[in-house]
């Protein structure tokens, strides 16, 4: 997933598209990916933490953020099926530009 990344960033970098327009490309790409990823997170985090974070709100600080989020992805089923989504999103990405000449 990480080659498939640098590959897209340097097909664009490499293009001879305004940067207007590549600012926008990178906006989309980014996007989408945030929208592949925060489904599964909320998949699979504990329910009890979520549930108790979002009756009481005042909880939610940096650190019971950041113990949700590892306890999300702590036993590798999340990363796993987030990969594979984000794998799909790139794919569709190259075709994208392939098909845009870029």
């Amino acid at each position: 997933m990480e080659d498939k990344l640098r590959a897209i960033v340097t097909r664009i970098e490499n293009s001879k598209i305004p940067d207007s327009d590549k600012e926008d490309l990178y906006a989309t790409i980014s996007t989408g990916l945030q929208a592949t990823v925060w489904p599964v997170l909320i998949k699979y985090m504990p329910k009890e933490q979520l549930k108790d974070l979002s009756d009481n709100p005042a909880k939610v600080t940096v650190e019971t953020y950041a113990k949700l989020i590892e306890d999300t992805v702590k036993d590798g089923k999340a990363f796993a099926e987030v990969a594979k989504y984000m794998d799909q999103v790139l794919g569709e990405v190259e075709k994208v530009l392939t098909e845009e000449g870029i």
